[in-house]
């Protein structure tokens, strides 16, 4: 099958946007007529509304205004998309904390116990540093009882930052805005490089305008920083993959930020370093001299041995013993059988997830019993999800087809790696865990829209995709309250 070209035409389309909000606002009223009883409170129904039109309207028409067409340098456009996302994170933040302020007396609301535990950790490395004690992996595991690397690094920056604002909630989370808008302008230059231009500013006003990448930017957990690292990871390892003049130096910058997400979560440390060393063996000799995958093999390999050593050998046998041992299952079960469980939570698993990793999670646009609240908050964030991952999956199918896959091979393999590793995990259908990988997906989504707009016999293909996310939709809100025996 020939290539086929982007260009142009990749633009954000009104007839995209036009049914994804059909579909969403049918779906939304078809669940709140058939199951009234559990219906979404109006604020949450605001919110999904308000996340949808957001995306889809204003995508449309900013997709239009920064179109190279009207802004052809690329620092401009990086200021204005840089703007953009950091006012609506800024917006976001200071209204969730309002909000979260005046109904629970605390800046973190409903979210889970993670993020309170994040703060008193960040208060705790601060204190440390008052005291001149910076011994913190060893104080860390004895204030913790665990030895895990995986919240280290989040843990002494939160500290850092703690100990030069006085605790400041709202320094922290302006910092989160910053990185998530900075992400942005990442993946627009990861995007094209690897693809076009103008498939890499529909990537970026994608990764501006996802209201999930809003609500990490004001609440307390990780991901927003560990996000921001994946992306800084990839995108300064492709330039440095593909820059001509490459010099063995330049590789230990890249390899350092990578050895830093072991200490914010270990598994996406690790998915990271084996994509970069798959890449680096199996790209495109265009893309990757010889002379490079030496000199980049040998450093990541003695980076990771001098650096991390047993610990990250030891986490890994854990990991991989875990997923052998039926965690999953186990997890899926105790979802089944806990207070205000699912029963068909047991049924589900790697088989189930397998196929549905790029689009799950699916809205929930019904309020079965109380403690869902950031589920139900993000309605909106998961269709767009669910709508976009079409376009991600179309455009992995025409790589495939094409023979192209192996020029961008770095990001698809960080991303394909990852979301193995979420398929075999107990955290498949938790939106969070996603995070790392959203990014590159909406990239790929980006590209394969830009491809469904140059041939057009492909368009009604996302009609059909538009249509079975309507049932979907509506079918997994029937799925939440039967497994509770709601209905």
């Amino acid at each position: 099958m020939p290539f086929l070209p982007v260009g142009a035409q990749g633009v954000f389309p009104k007839w995209l946007s036009r049914n994804a909000i059909i579909v969403y606002f049918l779906a939304l009223m078809v669940v709140t007529f058939m199951y009234s009883s559990y219906s979404l409170p109006w604020y949450y129904m605001l919110s999904g509304s308000v996340s949808v039109l957001v995306f889809f309207l204003y995508g449309s028409t900013l997709a239009q205004d920064l179109s190279v067409a009207k802004i052809r340098k690329e620092k401009r456009f990086e200021q204005r998309i840089f703007l953009i996302a950091f006012i609506l994170r800024l917006v976001w933040m200071i209204l969730i904390y309002t909000i979260f302020m005046q109904s629970y007396g605390d800046a973190f609301g409903f979210e889970n116990s993670d993020a309170t535990y994040y703060n008193d950790l960040g208060k705790f490395v601060a204190g440390l540093i008052d005291n001149g004690n910076f011994h913190f992996y060893d104080e860390i595991t004895k204030w913790s009882g665990s030895g895990e690397l995986s919240d280290m690094g989040y843990g002494i920056y939160m500290g850092l930052i703690y100990r030069f604002t006085d605790n400041s909630v709202i320094a922290l989370r302006l910092l989160k805005c910053l990185w998530s808008s900075l992400t942005v302008i990442l993946i627009y230059r990861l995007a094209k490089r690897n693809f076009d231009i103008q498939t890499a500013r529909i990537a970026a006003i994608f990764c501006a305008l996802w209201p999930n990448f809003w609500y990490y930017s004001g609440c307390h957990l990780k991901e927003t920083e560990m996000t921001f690292l994946c992306v800084l990871f990839v995108e300064q390892a492709d330039q440095m993959l593909r820059s001509r003049q490459f010099t063995a130096w330049k590789v230990i910058p890249v390899l350092l930020i990578g050895a830093s997400i072991f200490t914010f979560r270990t598994p996406l440390a690790l998915v990271a370093f084996l994509s970069l060393i798959f890449s680096v063996v199996m790209s495109s000799a265009r893309v990757v001299s010889w002379g490079k995958r030496i000199s980049v093999g040998v450093l990541a390999i003695l980076l990771l041995g001098v650096t991390m050593g047993n610990r990250i050998e030891e986490q890994s046998r854990g990991l991989l013993e875990q997923a052998r041992g039926g965690q999953q299952e186990a997890n899926m079960e105790w979802r089944g059988t806990r207070e205000n469980g699912n029963a068909f939570a047991k049924y589900a698993g790697k088989t189930v997830f397998a196929p549905l990793i790029f689009t799950i999670p699916f809205p929930t646009m019904v309020r079965p019993y109380e403690g869902q609240e950031v589920q139900q908050l993000l309605n909106g964030g998961n269709f767009i999800k669910n709508i976009l991952s079409g376009f991600t999956i179309f455009a992995l199918i025409m790589l495939l087809m094409s023979g192209k896959w192996r020029e961008h091979l770095l990001p698809l393999s960080l991303m394909l790696g990852y979301i193995v590793v979420l398929v075999f995990s107990s955290f498949a259908q938790s939106e969070r865990f996603h995070q790392p990988a959203m990014p590159f997906e909406m990239m790929f989504a980006a590209y394969g829209l830009s491809i469904a707009l140059s041939q057009r016999k492909y368009k009604r293909w996302f009609m059909y995709w538009c249509a079975l996310m309507f049932v979907v939709s509506v079918a997994w809100s029937w799925f939440k309250l039967k497994g509770r025996g709601l209905v």
